[in-house]
């Protein structure tokens, strides 16, 4: 069964996974994925043994809370599909919730906001508008596909760098992080989320991962001064991908991305 997003993310993959999935190395023993989002290549490849990690812990308990029980889709599909159900869910404290109200409320919100953004405001709450044909939840036997896929992923929360020391020399490790360039509201994927200025820290990640001995694969929009930091070191290729994050459909953009690896 070919993997369908149970979540709509900005910047996922979805697109681009026949040129991702060609550069999957064979015989990998873990499957490291430091900012999973949407975890779309993961959903697509089924590795044997994962690790997902995100910074954003609402996502990661939604998955969480999916791992142990299907119940959630049961309990999603009851509920109305309105924008007044809509603006009760946004406007309730996470804090106050239990973790399987908070994925509900996470499940929820995503499949109905617009068009799939995950943003914030300064205190972190989530503030993204009710969407419009945004279309309903996917069927249940995608969720189930996904419960059953995750049972063999560790799920994290926090910072990348906190990978590290989980990866071995005979892992894969696939970085895609928030593409944020100047002139992109803050927050759009969460409170602390990677920025441009991260940059020259994602390099010594990067660096610290080949010096373990593990393949990565990064991927990343074009930015000319980071492509040619990495021409010497590592292989690289561009890719052309449409970003359909715009409000509008005139406002979709053909982009081109960075991919990067330290392997053949």
């Amino acid at each position: 069964m070919n993997s369908k997003p149970i979540i709509r993310w900005a910047g996922s993959k979805r697109k681009l996974l026949p040129k991702l999935l060609s550069y999957i190395p064979p015989d990998i023993e873990t499957y490291v994925e430091p900012f999973c989002g949407s975890a779309s290549l993961f959903f697509e490849l089924t590795p044997k043994k994962a690790i997902l990690n995100d910074i954003n812990s609402e996502l990661i308990n939604a998955y969480i809370t999916l791992k142990k029980s299907i119940d959630i889709f049961d309990k999603l599909n009851t509920m109305p599909k309105s924008k007044e159900e809509y603006y009760y869910w946004r406007m309730l404290k996470v804090e106050e919730l239990t973790k399987e109200e908070r994925a509900i409320r996470f499940f929820y919100l995503n499949r109905f906001c617009f068009n799939g953004v995950y943003r914030t405001n300064k205190n972190g709450q989530f503030n993204v508008p009710f969407g419009t044909r945004t279309g309903d939840f996917p069927k249940k036997e995608i969720f189930e596909d996904a419960r059953l896929k995750l049972q063999s992923a560790d799920l994290f929360i926090g910072d990348y760098y906190n990978i590290l020391e989980k990866v071995s020399s005979n892992d894969f490790v696939y970085i895609d992080p928030p593409y944020s360039k100047s002139g992109r509201f803050s927050g759009e994927y969460g409170l602390g989320s990677f920025k441009q200025n991260d940059l020259p820290r994602l390099k010594k990640f990067l660096s610290s991962l080949d010096d373990i001995g593990a393949k990565f694969l990064f991927s990343y929009f074009v930015d000319q001064d980071l492509l040619n930091s990495f021409t010497d070191s590592y292989l690289t290729e561009q890719v052309q991908v449409r970003r359909h994050v715009a409000g509008f459909k005139k406002n979709w953009d053909t982009e081109f991305e960075i991919l990067v690896r330290n392997y053949e």
